[in-house]
């Protein structure tokens, strides 16, 4: 279940017997389904399907984009805007799943072409990073030209459990560790380069390494939980982190990126697969989805001295130790630091089904323009991943991409050519939010090919009734809302 941001993204790719099973087996639901996601800030749904893939406006739900040339396994935007990032599904040569291509819509010109040894997970973005995630291993790239930044050898992580902060300021990946620490590689420079720190002190099961993704280093660890990480995403503004682990009783809240505070939340007294977690994008509320078929919503009041006092209990999980204070006193003490229970909770028409979530506010103006700089020109490249990794150096790894977007000389050893340099020019976007919000709206997309809306009151709270119910493969013109169903 992936989601980018979120993010448990629905694009894993598990076993189809695995209850926690992402959104791309859509064999398993017979729903045509192979992935949907959320954007960004969740103003459009991005959706594979076996004969190509759509892009929907959130809310009011429009069918704003659609290609059909083959089976698509990811497909993820940069926000609003024309620049998407797309991987086959595999039932043609063209639509490897190694085979990533960045795109324009409005223009449909192929913007870059990356090609790797092994299967790509999950791609994630923001205005200057690009990351893609292999099973065990990151790619950083600079989105303004493509150029392969840095390489990071990770645990073995085929749910591609990776969060990245859509903030260009606070630009973190959060990721599980279990290996040893990632070394610093020089900027555009091969990973583990001069300025590397050589390996250190591994990572348990339930920790989290936090990577600066402008700086590329890592600067901290978070020893978020004892058992291992299950689902991570970051806030809007990159100053949040959401861990749960694989037992899924408890969510924890970690600052970005000291952790100097973290909060606790309980979400239920058994243990259950948590299939997405998501900030809302005023990190006020956080979204937990679940495969027991509930979705929880928690309200954040973390400004609150020394974390207490709001919706969750405080503590301190940095490097130095784990867990919060809680865990470490007798249990008649420890009631006194029980973590409040949700504000709102949904309850699911079809549990046992991925489940991805998000909170987003609710708009009365139609959508606005937004104007960003993306690549222009075309250029392909070719990076190779490597299924072994070096613990001595990380600039033995096969996967790299040029350092340059000129085509590389004769003599050079690199796998990974450019035919053009690129610039930036602004690029219309399918849909941005009105600045005035008029509520707060739950959103949910499943396996099985729905999307449904709860209205949210955030002062009330309670269990959320269903407002709407639209079918993610029903067919629609461009710019016509899809019919919904009313409850």
């Amino acid at each position: 279940a992936n989601f980018h941001v979120c993010t448990l993204p629905l694009s894993y790719r598990l076993p189809v017997d695995d209850p926690r099973a992402s959104m791309n087996l859509g064999g398993k639901y017979n729903s045509g389904l192979l992935f949907a996601d959320f954007n960004q800030d969740f103003s459009c749904i991005s959706v594979g399907t076996p004969e190509g893939y759509k892009i929907f406006n959130s809310d009011p739900y429009l069918n704003v984009f659609s290609q059909a040339d083959g089976g698509i396994g990811l497909v993820e935007m940069l926000f609003s805007t024309s620049l998407v990032a797309i991987v086959g599904a595999g039932d043609q040569p063209q639509l490897s799943p190694r085979r990533l291509q960045v795109l324009n819509t409005k223009t449909r010109q192929i913007i870059c072409e990356l090609n790797f040894v092994t299967a790509i997970l999950k791609v994630l973005l923001n205005r200057k990073r690009m990351v893609v995630v292999m099973e065990t291993k990151l790619h950083i790239y600079d989105i303004s030209n493509m150029k392969i930044l840095h390489t990071i050898d990770t645990s073995p992580n085929p749910r591609a459990i990776c969060a990245f902060s859509p903030s260009t300021k606070n630009c973190f990946i959060a990721y599980p560790a279990g290996g040893t620490l990632p070394s610093a590689g020089a900027a555009g420079g091969a990973p583990g380069g001069p300025s590397g720190s050589g390996p250190a002190s591994a990572g348990g099961s339930g920790d989290i390494f936090v990577f600066d993704a402008l700086s590329l280093h890592t600067v901290n660890v978070i020893q978020a939980h004892k058992g291992a990480i299950s689902a991570v995403a970051v806030s809007q503004d990159g100053t949040l982190l959401a861990t749960a682990s694989s037992k899924g009783t408890v969510i924890r809240v970690h600052t970005l990126p000291k952790a100097s505070k973290s909060w606790t939340f309980r979400r239920g007294t058994y243990p259950a697969a948590i299939l997405s977690l998501a900030f809302s994008v005023d990190s006020k509320f956080l979204c937990v989805a679940s495969a027991t078929g509930t979705v929880h919503i928690f309200k954040l009041d973390l400004g609150a001295a020394g974390g207490g006092g709001g919706s969750g209990s405080a503590g301190s999980t940095g490097s130095s130790g784990y867990g919060l204070v809680a865990s470490y006193l007798p249990e008649v003490l420890s009631q006194v630091w029980e973590p409040a229970r949700d504000f709102a909770h949904i309850k699911l028409p079809s549990p046992g089904v991925p489940v991805l979530c998000a909170i987003t506010p609710t708009f009365s103006p139609p959508p606005a323009i937004e104007q960003v700089p993306s690549p222009s020109s075309t250029h392909s490249s070719t990076s190779s991943s490597s299924s072994q990794s070096s613990s001595s150096s990380s600039s033995s790894s096969s996967s790299s991409s040029s350092s340059s977007l000129a085509p590389p000389s004769s003599s050079s050893s690199s796998s990974s050519s450019s035919s053009s340099s690129s610039t930036l020019s602004p690029v219309p976007s399918h849909s941005a939010p009105s600045s005035s919000p008029s509520g707060l709206k739950v959103l949910i997309l499943t396996g099985d090919g729905f999307y449904y809306q709860y209205p949210l009151d955030p002062a009330v709270g309670g269990e959320l009734k269903l407002a709407k119910e639209f079918s993610l493969l029903m067919e629609a013109q461009d710019g016509q809302e899809v019919s919904a169903k009313y409850v």
